[in-house]
Formats: structure tokens, C-alpha cells, sequence
């Protein structure tokens, strides 16, 4: 995780196993009570420190010792132990969560983009404050350190939460790996570890459902065995969609019309199912099968983890969220603090309108000069945008839309 060779979980496999880690990444690390979650947390720290600026947030135990050069420590113990740290910002006992999302927001303004959060794990947040106040810890900051290129890392403890506050982590975040256990045949036996895949915007749908078997050796998780064939992930998948529809395996079998050993040995990626016994699962469990299904609903979905962020001239990043025929395109564009351009961004014949998400632009049209602040919306017609500047001295976000009318193809 540098600015040279790119962002990564400190942990290799993980890396592997969802095809990199990519600028923006919320990374979920689901363990059982065994799973080595203090090493993903250790590892991750010592990749970022030096290369990127780092904020630790800490609940469970106080920070000790010092606070190493570009690292912001925010320390929340007070809430659980009743106990003030020495640490400059350190919460009080008796604070609430806003006043942790505000220690939290502060932490991200002074860092700026790019940096990297690791957080400690939610189930310490639930016994300080609440069930509720967790989630909503997540919720807060995930979709704004995405936006500002932030990595993240939430080590969460499967045990600890419910199965609906675990589904919710899964469908804001990007990344979602969960890690199990093996039963071992002894009690003295090292334990091995179950890498699968649960969640990986961004990346091919092949990605998830794709597991790795793991043990811990010279402080880092290495691989045991070979990864998992394109029929063992098509088993696993099989088997989570059969368990959260809450079928029993021979329930299961028996609506799908075969026995239940042959069910057991498709999901184990013992043997591949047929084509019409494939269909009769997809059937039975109630995923789509065939076009995709937003193809005559009327609406089109884009993830924001699938894009990418382009310059588009110096000072001046954007992400094309939507293209459509109909509708035009619709970009969130970046203004680094002091930028300025002599040029719309754009080459465009064809209305332009532009929304203010946060701090201010000036948009020159004509010869005049507009100043728009946050909210502020300007649509441009019969008039060119012929520049733009933020004068402010932090960062300045907009949504720039390309109505459809004559519009050249922008560099795809």
C-alpha cells in the first residue's frame, strides 16, 4: 500500500484472492472466534505507515506509547474502560457517537485523500454505545472514505452480530471476506484457515464465492493447498444461496428433484451439476437466470466500485457515473484546491449543467464569470463553458452533466 506499487491489504493472499485491493476499498474482514484478525489488522498497518497517511481508530484498549510521524490515533477507550487517555483528542466517557463521527470526519479532513483507516473491530462500538450505533459507524464513513480514494479496514467478528447487520455491512462495502476455521484433528493442531470471497465490486463476478485454505506461519497467513477450482466456487455459491433462503440440504434437493447426497457433492465441488439440474437450482433458489435484470425494468444501475477516476486536465479528476443515449452523461468531478483551467473540461456541443456537491467553482462563461457554492446549480445552453478555477483553498466536488444533444464521445 504506496503511492508506487499500488494499494494492498499487507496480507499477499488477500490480495490474491480478490484480484488487488483498489483505490477506495472498503475491506471487510468477517472472522470466526479463531480467525487471526489482530494479524490482518498488524499487517495492514505496517503496509501503510510511511507510504500513505494513516488514522487508527482504537475502542476496545487505550493507545500506548507514541504516535508514529503521519499516523492520527483516535482513541475511544474512555467510552468502555471510564478512563480518560493521556492522547491529545481523546474522546471522554462520557461521549456519544456523534461526537466519535465528528472525531472521524475531522481525522479525514486532516489527512486528505489517499490515505488509509483502520478500524477497530464494530463488536467493541456495540458494547460502548449500541447494536445500532455500530452500524451506523460503518455507514457514515464508508461511502465518504470511498470517495475521497481512502482505503479502509473493518475487522469484524461474525459471532458478534446479528445476520442482518452483516448483510447490511455487505451491501454498502466493496470488499467482504470471511474466515473460518477447519476442524482439526487434535486440539494441539494448528489451526487452518477458510478464505472465501463474499463480496468484490469492481472485479469479475467469477471472483466471488472463490475460497483459499490458509494457516499462519512467520506472523503472515500463508496458503495451504491449491486455490479452489471454478466448481468448488460454483458449489459454495450454491450452498450460501441455499442457507440464507434457509432450505435444508434435503429440502433442498428434494424441490431441485435430486437426492440429497448428489446436492451434498455439487456443493462440496465434487462433481458439477447438469445443465437442467442447474437451471432447476437457479429455479428453486431464486436467481436470476438468463438476461440481466435490469434489461427492461426501466432503470440501469451503476456501482461506483466498477469505476475508474480519469484526468481530465491538471487539477481536474472526474468519474463518468452514468452514460446513457437518452439521459447523457453524468460525471463527479474533483477540483483540487487553487486548480484552474482555461478550457471546460469537456469538448462538448451540447448543454452542460453543473451542481456544486461541496465547496466552490468558478465556471467562466462568455467572458463572465460565475461563482457557485455548495448547491448551487448552473445550466448552460446557448452559452459555452469556456473555464473554470476553485479558489478555495481545499478541494471543490461537482456533478457535471453532458446533455445527449451532439455530444462527441468523450476518451473512454
Amino acid at each position: 500500500m504506496n503511492e508506487t506499487a499500488g494499494p494492498t491489504s499487507g496480507t499477499e493472499i488477500l490480495d490474491t484472492l480478490i484480484d488487488d485491493v483498489h483505490i477506495g476499498d472498503n475491506l471487510v474482514i468477517a472472522g470466526d472466534d479463531r480467525a487471526p484478525l489482530d494479524l490482518i489488522v498488524d499487517r495492514f498497518v505496517a503496509a501503510a505507515r510511511g507510504r500513505l497517511p494513516l488514522v487508527i481508530v482504537t475502542v476496545a484498549e487505550p493507545w500506548s506509547g507514541p504516535v508514529p510521524d503521519r499516523v492520527t490515533v483516535l482513541d475511544w477507550s474512555a467510552v468502555t474502560t471510564g478512563r480518560t487517555p493521556e492522547l491529545p483528542g481523546a474522546l471522554p466517557p462520557d461521549a456519544d457517537l456523534a461526537a466519535a463521527l465528528a472525531s472521524v470526519r475531522a481525522a479525514d479532513h486532516a489527512v486528505g485523500t489517499g490515505a488509509a483507516f483502520v478500524f477497530d473491530r464494530l463488536s467493541a462500538v456495540q458494547a460502548a454505545w449500541s447494536d445500532t450505533a455500530a452500524l451506523e459507524l460503518f455507514l457514515s464513513p464508508c461511502p465518504r472514505l470511498y470517495r475521497r480514494r481512502s482505503l479502509a479496514l473493518w475487522p469484524i467478528e461474525l459471532s458478534a452480530h446479528r445476520p442482518t447487520f452483516l448483510r447490511r455491512l455487505t451491501e454498502v462495502t466493496q470488499v467482504v471476506i470471511e474466515m473460518v476455521a477447519e476442524e482439526t484433528a487434535g486440539p494441539t493442531d494448528p489451526p487452518t484457515f477458510v478464505l472465501t470471497v463474499r463480496k468484490a465490486d469492481g472485479r469479475g463476478s467469477e471472483g466471488v464465492g472463490r475460497s483459499r485454505r490458509a494457516t499462519v506461519s512467520d506472523g503472515d497467513l500463508r496458503p495451504r493447498g491449491e486455490a479452489t477450482s471454478t466448481r468448488q466456487r460454483l458449489g459454495s455459491l450454491i450452498r450460501d444461496q441455499r442457507l440464507s433462503r434457509g432450505l435444508s440440504q434435503a429440502e433442498g434437493a428434494r424441490r431441485v428433484g435430486i437426492s440429497p447426497s448428489a446436492l451434498s457433492q455439487v456443493e462440496r465441488g465434487v462433481r458439477g451439476p447438469g445443465g437442467d439440474t442447474l437451471v432447476r437450482l437457479w429455479e428453486v433458489l431464486g436467481v436470476p437466470f438468463g438476461p440481466r435484470p435490469d434489461a427492461d425494468t426501466g432503470y440501469t444501475v451503476s456501482r461506483r466500485s466498477g469505476r475508474e477516476r480519469r484526468v481530465l486536465q491538471e487539477g481536474l479528476t472526474g468519474e463518468r457515473l452514468l452514460d446513457d443515449a437518452v439521459a447523457g452523461e453524468l460525471w463527479l468531478v474533483e477540483v483540487a484546491a487553487g486548480a484552474h483551467g482555461a478550457n471546460g473540461p469537456f469538448a462538448v456541443k451540447a448543454p452542460e449543467a453543473v451542481t456544486v456537491v461541496r465547496g466552490v467553482l468558478d465556471v467562466t462563461l462568455e467572458g463572465r464569470t460565475e461563482t457557485l457554492h455548495e448547491g448551487d446549480a448552473l445550466l448552460a445552453t446557448d452559452a459555452a463553458i469556456g473555464g473554470w478555477s476553485n479558489p478555495a483553498t481545499t478541494s471543490t466536488e461537482a456533478l457535471w452533466h453532458l446533455l445527449p444533444a451532439l455530444r462527441p464521445d468523450v476518451p473512454r
